[in-house]
């Protein structure tokens, strides 16, 4: 492994401006992303319970067609469904016996659906539809007979492809401030997953945070689930209490923060643009640690949906993400980790590992923290399910 470790980084918060954009869980490409990562989980899981294995598979290509619905105060129908596609590619059968591909997709998406937006009658108003295909040059890749068929399970899985990753830890108080924004309209559910906190707020809050200097200027769009209000008046008077309870939320936190704080209020059906017709993407939205940073760099890779035994760009965000977090944790440092492979190389053997830090640090204790990581290999796929580390979340309000 190639580790190359510098010093005198310096995180978006040293620039004299700085912005930051979070699309909410009920942005149409942040369920596209939920959507596609819950299917990769409960496919995982159940091929796992199954058949001991997870077979080839990547659910990383969804995409949702937005409905058509009529917005009206006081309620509003749907004249066209909204459709969720699944594409990719995976295995529809494994060691000879069949895997209800469909049935999982299908349930999967339905029940994160029922999470984030509770609001929309999925059984009646969305359409599902799979496109996913087993097609390759490769024999057996999509339809495992034995275990020679999974060489990922070998004693050095290999990376799927070339590709970098990219983490950072701590965020910036504007990455903070995106977070938390959107945050204070959920709690967690049983599962520690948030779910909404007020029924009559939609999950397609879109959150922009601008600091000039030491000034954060801070813009929401808030979906108001229109059956709920009767005028215009309802409506501005909602919106007003919540963004007095945000002001408060941001005060408690940062102590004399210098800030404005602009709202946009708008209706919809079940709380996102899905409704009238907007589309979304596996991809398309926040990236690392569920933000749009401009100043930071970021990698191309999409990990929801993709297969988390042996794909780079779902095993090494993961570890990059865990690696930079524990770096900060020892140094107290801000930190930046870029991890690189080749197609073919040994997955836990990245071919080139940057870290930058802000302060000198031990080479060595880097060098263990890293190791501790990569030296246990496949176990890593196991810890993304359990943790389900790519699920979409937010920095729910605490009470």
């Amino acid at each position: 492994m190639d580790l190359k470790i510098t010093n005198g980084f310096h995180d978006p918060s040293h620039l004299s401006y700085e912005v930051v954009e979070r699309k909410g869980l009920g942005h149409p490409d942040t369920l596209a992303d939920g959507i596609a990562e819950q299917i990769e989980i409960d496919y995982s899981l159940y091929c796992l319970d199954k058949f001991g294995v997870i077979p080839h598979h990547n659910f990383d290509k969804i995409i949702i067609r937005g409905g058509h619905s009529i917005q009206a105060l006081g309620g509003s129908d749907f004249i066209e469904p909204i459709k969720v596609i699944f594409l990719g590619r995976a295995s529809k059968e494994c060691f000879g016996s069949p895997i209800p591909l469909f049935k999982i997709q299908k349930r999967a998406a339905t029940n994160y659906l029922n999470r984030i937006l509770p609001n929309l009658d999925v059984d009646n108003y969305v359409e599902f539809e799979s496109l996913t295909s087993n097609f390759t040059t490769k024999r057996n890749w999509f339809s495992p007979a034995s275990m020679s068929d999974l060489p990922e399970y070998s004693d050095e899985p290999k990376a799927n492809d070339t590709a970098t990753m990219i983490s950072y830890w701590p965020l910036t108080i504007s990455e903070e401030l995106a977070l938390m924004i959107e945050g204070y309209f959920y709690k967690l559910n049983p599962q520690q997953l948030p779910k909404p906190r007020f029924p009559q707020m939609g999950g397609d809050i879109k959150v922009m945070v601008v600091r000039k200097a030491t000034k954060y200027s801070i813009k929401i769009n808030l979906p108001l689930i229109s059956k709920y209000f009767m005028d215009d008046v309802e409506c501005q008077t909602y919106a007003k209490e919540h963004v007095k309870n945000i002001k408060k939320y941001i005060e408690a936190k940062y102590k004399n923060i210098f800030y404005t704080l602009s709202y946009h209020y708008y209706m919809t059906s079940s709380g996102s643009c899905i409704d009238f017709g907007e589309e979304g993407a596996v991809g398309r939205g926040n990236k690392t640690h569920g933000i749009i940073s401009s100043f930071r760099p970021n990698t191309m890779e999409a990990p929801a949906g993709k297969n988390c035994t042996y794909f780079v760009g779902k095993v090494w965000g993961y570890l990059a993400d865990t690696i930079a977090k524990e770096i900060y944790e020892t140094f107290k440092t801000p930190c930046q980790v870029i991890m690189q492979a080749n197609t073919g190389s040994n997955l836990y053997n990245p071919t080139h590992l940057f870290i930058q830090t802000q302060n000198e640090v031990d080479y060595d204790k880097v060098l263990e923290i890293t190791n501790k990581y990569l030296s246990v290999g496949a176990e890593n796929t196991k810890i993304i399910l359990k943790t389900q580390h790519f699920l979409p979340r937010t920095t729910v309000y605490e009470e």
